[in-house]
């Protein structure tokens, strides 16, 4: 009996690798953006991709909405999104996340332009604390742009965006991060 509940365990872990290894978090690839005017916030913009949560440090950088805002991840391609996961603290809030294809966040700091083409929307109103808040598609969704919402003060500590590992791995050109630089 003994070897059967170790067979059972032994498959359950490399399935569940074998899961884990079929994405990757493709946040820190991202362009990070934060809308300014209206929405205030404490923290840099850094602490949400650097991989330092309450779980693995014992000072992890915060980033916290002053009330709400948005948060933007403008990927260079698209990519498949299996799942999107924030790391929250004490103070939680609701939180949706919009895919879009072909988006960009404006000058201004407050609109898209151009608007894109949404491709899904998800929404988590658990109002978890001290956790990881997964927001998951039915299906893998493909955008270039992810925007999450949240209403209140959360504490932030980190973003993932999983994509599926069949997405290939783009260079970035010269080109592409001037253009970044100079919006």
């Amino acid at each position: 009996m003994r070897g059967v509940w170790i067979s059972v365990i032994a498959i359950t872990l490399a399935a569940a690798g074998a899961v884990w290894a079929l994405t990757r978090n493709v946040a820190p690839d991202a362009v990070t953006k934060a809308t300014e005017g209206y929405n205030t916030y404490t923290g840099e913009l850094a602490y949400l991709t650097d991989g330092k949560v309450p779980q693995n440090d014992e000072a992890p950088g915060v980033f916290k909405w002053a009330n709400k805002g948005f948060l933007i991840f403008e990927l260079p391609y698209p990519v498949s999104i299996s799942e999107v996961r924030i790391n929250v603290g004490e103070s939680s809030g609701p939180y949706t996340v919009t895919f879009f294809l072909g988006a960009k966040l404006s000058a201004d700091g407050q609109t898209r332009s151009p608007e894109g083409v949404e491709q899904g929307y998800i929404a988590n109103y658990d109002y978890a604390t001290h956790q990881w808040v997964s927001l998951k598609p039915d299906t893998p969704i493909i955008a270039d742009y992810v925007q999450l919402d949240t209403i209140g003060s959360p504490d932030i500590y980190e973003m993932e965006i999983l994509a599926e590992d069949n997405t290939s791995v783009q260079t970035t050109s010269w080109g592409w991060i001037r253009s970044r630089l100079m919006e």
